[in-house]
Parts: structure tokens; C-alpha cells; sequence
């Protein structure tokens, strides 16, 4: 089953008084964003130490085209307004990929801010330049935006562009969606559907 995931852009350019995107976004006389009603929903997710998992479906944009797929477990730690997260992708088979994505973030408001500085790719030790973190959260959606610079051992530079778009259906279930864009082709869509671990 595949859901229609509105992007975060078009929402905000919809929203109206009927507009459910209102509940947790509205724009003020200076155009800026500001948060109403609550976020119980990606609270859940955010603010509360646990676990999600689910199948994912990864399409690779080389070779023709390669279709991946495994299960995704993402763990989350809630400390002092700081949330650190840590992808980690299950093969087929069971055993786990040497990958391992994290993220340490900063919640501001309704914003998600990368906390301290990224440097160095921690799984490959290639250098980042220029990294730009940016996430938006409503009471049922985040959407993170992500770009940067990696420099390859070679000296070869690599521009990335990264989105993450979480839907959730409710506290205990979300749909992940993903792109990854290499200087300006794309590399990686995805797909996932979470659960959160009781």
C-alpha cells in the first residue's frame, strides 16, 4: 500500500482556517512559522527513549536501477532537549550492515537543528564541509532537509542533498519516506514502515 505524503512546503502554502496542516503550523504578519495546538504524535517519537522498526524498500539509482530491501531499526534518546538517533539496517539475511547512520539533534521550538558540528562522515572518515541541518516537526510530521559537502580521500567533492520525511499515524506507527541526491542526480529513494516497540 503506498500513502500520498504531502510535502511540508505544499502543506504550509495550503493551509487555510480548515486546513489541518493549522493545527500545528500558522503564518504571523511577518511571515514567520509558529507552532499551535500539540505534538503528541512526533513527542512520541522525539521525546521519549525508545525503539521503531520496520521493513524498508530502498530503490539505488545505479546499474540500471537496484531495489534493496531489509528491515530498519531506529533507536532514540531523549537527553536535556537533545535527541540522538541511530539508524541501523538489518540484510535480508539477518545479519546487520556495517552502516550506521546517527544523528544529534537540537530541539528549537518546532525546529530540528543538527547539535554541535559535522566534520567527518563517521563511517567512512571523509571530510564534511558545509553542512546545513534543518528539520521542521508538526504535531503528526517532521521533515528534515540536509545538504553538505563530503571531500573523498582523492580530493574528489561529493555534494549531498538529504531528505527525511516521518508520517505518523499515530504514536506507535509512522511511514518513513527518503532521498538521497549526489551532486544533483538522485542516488537513493525509500520507503519504510515503523512500529514502535513495546
Amino acid at each position: 500500500m503506498c500513502i500520498n505524503i504531502p510535502r511540508i512546503d505544499e502543506l504550509i502554502n495550503s493551509a487555510d482556517d480548515e486546513a489541518q496542516v493549522t493545527k500545528s503550523f500558522k503564518m504571523n504578519n511577518g511571515g514567520i512559522l509558529v507552532m499551535n495546538g500539540n505534538t503528541n504524535k512526533t513527542d512520541a517519537f522525539l521525546k521519549n527513549t525508545g525503539i521503531w522498526e520496520g521493513e524498508f524498500t530502498n530503490y539505488v539509482n545505479r546499474s540500471g536501477g537496484i531495489t534493496q530491501q531489509g528491515k530498519i531499526i531506529i533507536e532514540t534518546e531523549f537527553r536535556n532537549g537533545i535527541v540522538i538517533q541511530r539508524n541501523i539496517f538489518v540484510k535480508p539475511d539477518g545479519t546487520r550492515s556495517d552502516y550506521i547512520g546517527i544523528a544529534k539533534m537540537r530541539i528549537e521550538g518546532n525546529k530540528l537543528f543538527w547539535d554541535g558540528e559535522m566534520k567527518e562522515d563517521p563511517n567512512t572518515g571523509a571530510r564534511i564541509r558545509n553542512h546545513s541541518f534543518e528539520g521542521f516537526v508538526t504535531d503528526n510530521q517532521i521533515y528534515i532537509l540536509e545538504t553538505y559537502e563530503e571531500v573523498l580521500p582523492a580530493g574528489d567533492i561529493e555534494r549531498r542533498r538529504n531528505t527525511t520525511h516521518y508520517c505518523f499515524l499515530s504514536e506507535n506507527e509512522a511511514v518513513m519516506t527518503a532521498n538521497v541526491y549526489v551532486n544533483d542526480e538522485l542516488l537513493v529513494f525509500a520507503y519504510t514502515r515503523l512500529w514502535k516497540k513495546e
